[in-house]
């Protein structure tokens, strides 16, 4: 078992990652003296495969308990969910000594991070993330949220866990498009560091697919080392650092959205790098022997990967509402070499609609 210490100036917790962790979930509430009324937000796919299990272990500690269970899907991150959470927590009378256990993929993790954020302002969090996507990246750093109409994550808060615990066996049970999109994430973790994680990956990435524990504890502890070193110095994107983990975003909740959130995620970041990339190389950031290889290993995943009805100016509409933008203007996260990531970018029209044709051409 592996741990990290996630600290920011408001908030110090630990992420625990390793095989069977959750078996000692209630060692863990004692030691982090949780208290023991617990509300569950599970999710759909988790609670048919791992129902049973995580009732037996809940059960072991719990005075009082009730599980939500929801979908594993965007759909889930709106109002209406929230006023279901909100409504059973009033009508179960929990107050706020009350533990809040998320246990899924990223939207589980963001809408329940939301409401617990929220409700009676604010009750303890415990993220238990079970798809490599929300391991690796959704889980760690506080930020939760939900849809509004069609811009992504539009409405939300920094709300930090008071725990993760990252247990590498609910990934056995993921399909491999699911572990895709969590390569997705850490894919972008490579390009924000020296160059020595990109060529790990791009030498073991078969292993994912293989479900080989030791590969994704690996990685899953240098993703989670990378983000909270990012979190550590910008907590709540204060001074630009942390736009640095959008790298591709941009682009990638444009092919979210463009796809009514068909398009998972992390497939949506691949492909947001690789337009990132394009554009980068299109205002003359990067040569093309950089771009060749910087595209190497999201190129082992375009198989898996196509953006159907694919229109420019469509996709610009929608970057249009992206969070980063400032003065009207759409801004971009794009790259000069590893760790050397650039923020705040500008760029012509023209150049964002060659990026996207490049783009086009690999991916539709």
């Amino acid at each position: 078992m592996k741990k990290i210490k996630v600290n920011t100036a408001s908030n110090n917790y630990p992420v625990y990652i390793g095989s069977n962790i959750f078996n000692d979930l209630p060692e863990f509430i004692r030691k982090y003296r949780l208290p023991k009324r617990v509300f569950v937000i599970l999710d759909k796919n988790v609670e048919r495969i791992h129902g049973s299990y995580i009732k037996k272990i809940i059960n072991e500690f719990a005075v009082k308990k009730c599980f939500v269970v929801l979908p594993a899907s965007e759909r889930i991150k709106s109002f209406k969910t929230l006023l279901q959470i909100f409504t059973r927590l009033y009508e179960e009378k929990f107050g706020r000594d009350t533990l809040l256990i998320a246990i899924g993929g990223g939207t589980i993790g963001d809408v329940a991070g939301f409401a617990a954020s929220t409700y009676m302002r604010g009750i303890p969090l415990l993220q238990i993330p079970t798809t490599l996507l929300s391991a690796v990246d959704s889980s760690i750093g506080g930020k939760t949220g939900i849809n509004f109409n069609e811009a992504k994550n539009l409405i939300g808060t920094f709300y930090h866990p008071a725990l993760v615990l990252i247990d590498t066996n609910f990934l056995k049970s993921l399909p491999p498009n699911e572990l895709i999109s969590g390569f997705g994430e850490i894919i972008k973790y490579s390009y924000l560091t020296d160059g020595d994680l990109y060529s790990t990956l791009l030498s073991e990435y078969k292993l994912l697919l293989r479900k080989d524990l030791n590969f994704l504890e690996k990685i899953i502890y240098e993703s989670v080392k990378i983000k909270s070193a990012v979190v550590l110095k910008d907590e709540h994107e204060k001074t630009g650092l942390r736009k640095i983990l959008n790298f591709g975003h941009t682009f990638a909740h444009a092919f979210e959205s463009n796809s009514a959130y068909k398009l998972a995620h992390g497939k949506a970041v691949i492909a947001g790098i690789i337009s990132a990339f394009f554009l980068s190389s299109e205002i003359c950031l990067i040569s093309e022997k950089q771009l060749n290889y910087m595209l190497e290993l999201p190129l082992k995943f375009k198989s898996s990967i196509r953006l159907n009805n694919l229109h420019e100016k469509e996709l610009l509409r929608l970057m249009e509402y992206d969070k980063k933008n400032r003065e009207g203007k759409i801004k971009f996260v794009l790259i000069k070499d590893f760790g050397e990531i650039l923020i705040d970018i500008d760029a012509d029209r023209k150049l964002i609609y060659n990026a996207l044709k490049r783009t086009k051409k690999i991916l539709v």
